[in-house]
C-alpha cells in the first residue's frame, strides 16, 4: 500500500465512523493499550520500533480504574 491508500482508508473512516482518524492515531492507541499490561514493554518497543525504551515509556497512562481495583485488594 502506498501512503496515499493508507490516508484515503483512514479519511473513510473518519466519514463513516464521525470520527477524526489518523494513522498517528491508530499507532498511539494501540500501543496506549499494548503498555495497559507491563509485560508487553518488550514487544511495543519493537512493533513501534523504538531505538530508546524511554519513548514507549511515554505510551503509559494513568489508569484510575486499575489503581483503584488494585487499592481495594490490599
Amino acid at each position: 500500500m502506498t501512503v496515499d491508500q493508507v490516508s484515503y482508508i483512514f479519511k473513510v473512516i473518519s466519514k463513516y465512523t464521525g470520527v477524526t482518524s489518523s494513522p498517528h492515531r491508530f499507532r498511539h492507541t494501540a500501543a496506549t493499550n499494548l503498555m495497559k499490561k507491563p509485560e508487553n514493554l518488550y514487544i511495543a518497543k519493537q512493533l513501534l520500533g523504538h531505538k530508546d525504551i524511554k519513548v514507549t515509556l511515554t505510551y503509559i497512562e494513568d489508569d484510575i480504574e486499575s489503581i483503584r481495583e488494585y487499592t481495594n485488594l490490599l
